[in-house]
C-alpha cells in the first residue's frame, strides 16, 4: 500500500513538473523568470508606518474600426463606458480614468471627435497606439510626423498653451517595438530614439505574455538605450529616486506574476479571456512596479483590447473590480489614484525628482494636460 501511494505521488509530481514545464516553454516565461525571481527576492517594501499609494492606470489598446461603423461603435463604447465611470470614484473623488492608446492605422475623424469629447468631459486622454510594419529608420520619421499632425489636429498629445509641445505616450501593434518580432510588423531598428525625438515620453506596450518582443526585464519602470540591433529595450537602467535620465525613452511595465491560482501567469489583462476576478488587484498590486528608493507609491498598469472586449470591458465584472479597487486601496493605510498614462508618468518624474508624500498633487508635474482636455 506505502509503495502503491509512493508510485501515485511521484506520477502526480512528475506530471505537475512536466505542466509546469509545458506552461513555461509554452508562454515563452523562460524569457523573463530570472529576472522575476531576482525582483521578488530583492523587492523593497513600504514602510510600515508609510500611507501606500495605489496609482492605478487603464490603458485601451483601442480599435474601434473604420469609416460608420467604427463611429458606431465608438460611440455605443463610450456611451457604456461614461456610465460605469460615474459609479465609482478614488480617494480623491475622481473617476476611473481610460487611456485610449487610438491605432492611428484605424484613423477615423468621427471616432476622433467623440473620444476628444470624452477627453474634456474628464473620463481620460488619447495616445498613440500603431501597427505600422515594413519601414526602415529612413522612412519611419517622416510616417511618424505625420501621425503625430493627424492628432494633434484634435487637440491629443499636444499641450494646452502658447508652446502646444506634442508629447505623447506609444503603444507599438504587435508588440513589436523596436524591430522585435518580424519586419513586417516594425522593420525599424532605432525606434526608441526615433520616438523619443518626436516627443514620446514613455512606452507602454509591455508586458506581452508569449510574445517574442517580451523583453527579459519584468515589474519594472526603466530607461532603455536604443542600439542598431532588434529588442534595445530588452534590459535598462531602472527609474530611481535621486537620478534623472533625458536622453533615453522610459519603458513603462505592468504586472508580470506567477499565481498557480489563476493559469500559473498573470499579467494584467481585462479581456473576455482574462476577466476581473477577485484576487487579482492583489496580484497586480503586490508585484512591487514602483520607482526604486519610493516603494510606498505603487504603480499598477492594467490593459485591455477595449472595442473587441467591450462586453468584458463595460460589463458587471470590472464594475465589480473598480469596487473592490476602491474598498481594499481607499481606506486605512492606503489612497487610490485614477490616472492616465501622461499622470503616471509625471509621477515617475516626481519621484526621481525626490519627491515624496500624496503623489496626486504631481499629476501634471512635468507634462501639462493635452489641449482636448482643457473645457
Amino acid at each position: 500500500m506505502i509503495k502503491k501511494l509512493a508510485t501515485i505521488l511521484l506520477v502526480a509530481v512528475l506530471a505537475s513538473a512536466l505542466f509546469l514545464g509545458y506552461k513555461i516553454v509554452r508562454w515563452k516565461a523562460y524569457v523573463w523568470l530570472p529576472d522575476y525571481v531576482a525582483g521578488v527576492l530583492a523587492r523593497e517594501d513600504a514602510p510600515a508606518d508609510s500611507t501606500v499609494h495605489v496609482i492605478f492606470v487603464f490603458i485601451d489598446h483601442y480599435e474601434p474600426g473604420l469609416g460608420d461603423a467604427g463611429a458606431e461603435w465608438n460611440r455605443r463604447w463610450l456611451e457604456g463606458y461614461k456610465a460605469l465611470a460615474s459609479g465609482h470614484r478614488d480617494s480623491y473623488g475622481r473617476v476611473p480614468q481610460h487611456t485610449w492608446f487610438y491605432a492611428y492605422d484605424h484613423k477615423n475623424e468621427e471616432v476622433m471627435t467623440d473620444l476628444s469629447r470624452a477627453v474634456g468631459e474628464g473620463y481620460g486622454e488619447i495616445e498613440f497606439h500603431w501597427h505600422h510594419g515594413n519601414d526602415t529608420n529612413e522612412s519611419f520619421g517622416p510616417k511618424l510626423e505625420e501621425a503625430l499632425r493627424w492628432f494633434s489636429s484634435f487637440g491629443a498629445m499636444v499641450s494646452a498653451g502658447p508652446e502646444q509641445r506634442v508629447r505623447f505616450g506609444f503603444v507599438h501593434g504587435n508588440c513589436a517595438l523596436d524591430n522585435s518580432t518580424i519586419p513586417e510588423h516594425c522593420g525599424v531598428t532605432r525606434e526608441l530614439d526615433a520616438l523619443r525625438k518626436a516627443g514620446c515620453y514613455a512606452d507602454f506596450t509591455f508586458p506581452s505574455l508569449g510574445s517574442p518582443g517580451q523583453p527579459s526585464k519584468v515589474n519594472s519602470i526603466y530607461y532603455a538605450t536604443d542600439d542598431d540591433a532588434p529588442k534595445s529595450y530588452d534590459t535598462g537602467q531602472d527609474a530611481r529616486v535621486g537620478v534623472r535620465v533625458a536622453d533615453r525613452l522610459l519603458m513603462f511595465q505592468g504586472p508580470m506574476t506567477l499565481t498557480p491560482s489563476r493559469r500559473l501567469f498573470e499579467y494584467g489583462a481585462v479581456e473576455n479571456d482574462e476577466r476581473p476576478a477577485p484576487g487579482r488587484e492583489e496580484s497586480w498590486v503586490s508585484a512591487g512596479v514602483c520607482v526604486k528608493g519610493r516603494p510606498e507609491w505603487k504603480f499598477v498598469k492594467v490593459y485591455t483590447h477595449g472595442a473587441q472586449s467591450m462586453k468584458t470591458c463595460l460589463g458587471p465584472e470590472t464594475d465589480a473590480m473598480f469596487g473592490r479597487l476602491e474598498e481594499h486601496y481607499g481606506r486605512d493605510r492606503y489612497r487610490l489614484h485614477y490616472v492616465t498614462a501622461r499622470e503616471a508618468y509625471n509621477l515617475v518624474r516626481a519621484a526621481e525628482d525626490g519627491l515624496r508624500g500624496d503623489p496626486d498633487i504631481y499629476r501634471d508635474y512635468e507634462v501639462t494636460p493635452p489641449r482636448n482636455r482643457q473645457k
